[in-house]
């Protein structure tokens, strides 16, 4: 009886620490994290199109066996490592992309960017390269 209940309390612990961000809470945090307000619009659609705004999200494993991680889905083959010890070229553990404190993803997603621009993510490209991108006009700045 006391297994149940430690393990149903950690259930409901762990499902606490996930958010799922409001679109405004969503360009609020970019902003916070130095985001363009001109590629603003893109950011959103990308992390709409690949993680519905959770940032607890971890992917099916891909055809390679990878996986992706977080609010900007990023994968652990090349960006985050899966041991306790950060690493690959973002420096971080794939656990830290799925905090609720977007600091380290947003870094990590900036730096995917400067090397490969948008087309890093398929969401972007599928969803939002050359399409109506979201309105986000009734996000205070």
């Amino acid at each position: 009886m006391k297994w149940a209940l430690l393990l149903c309390a950690l259930g409901l612990f762990l499902y606490c620490e996930a958010k799922q961000l409001s679109r405004c809470q969503l360009v609020h945090e970019l902003r916070r994290n130095g985001f363009p307000e001109n590629k603003m619009r893109d950011w959103v659609c990308l992390v709409e199109n690949e993680s519905s705004r959770r940032t607890d999200i971890v992917s099916r494993p891909n055809t390679d066996g990878s996986r992706d991680y977080g609010l900007f889905q990023i994968n652990d083959r090349y960006w985050c490592s899966n041991t306790g010890q950060p690493g690959k070229d973002c420096n971080v553990t794939c656990k830290e992309l799925l905090s609720d404190n977007i600091s380290k993803s947003a870094a990590c997603a900036k730096k995917i960017y400067q090397r490969h621009g948008f087309d890093a993510w398929y969401g972007w490209k599928n969803n939002c390269r050359g399409k109506p991108l979201p309105n986000i006009s009734s996000c205070k700045k």
